[in-house]
């Protein structure tokens, strides 16, 4: 998965699109340092997102914007 586009929002928030759903859009909203998940906006012509997808696309964009290190010190992070 890569990311196509991205673009930005009030409040912090980031709009993504990714290769895997070009169709949906993603808005990702910052936590203390790092950004999660908030919102997919899909669209029919994409197949599903599931979890495991949400959790690349944040570990993508995390990445992308420098944060990964504050990304992996969250609770709920799970090397896998």
């Amino acid at each position: 998965m890569k990311i196509v586009n991205h673009s930005y929002q009030k409040r912090g928030k980031i709009e993504f699109m990714f290769d895997e759903f070009p169709f949906s859009k993603v808005v990702l909203a910052p936590i203390k340092n790092y950004y999660f998940v908030r919102t997919v906006k899909w669209d029919p012509n994409d197949r599903v997102v599931k979890r495991a997808d949400l959790e690349k696309m944040e570990q993508l964009v995390n990445e992308f914007l420098g944060c990964m290190e504050f990304y992996k010190q969250r609770k709920a992070y799970r090397e896998s």
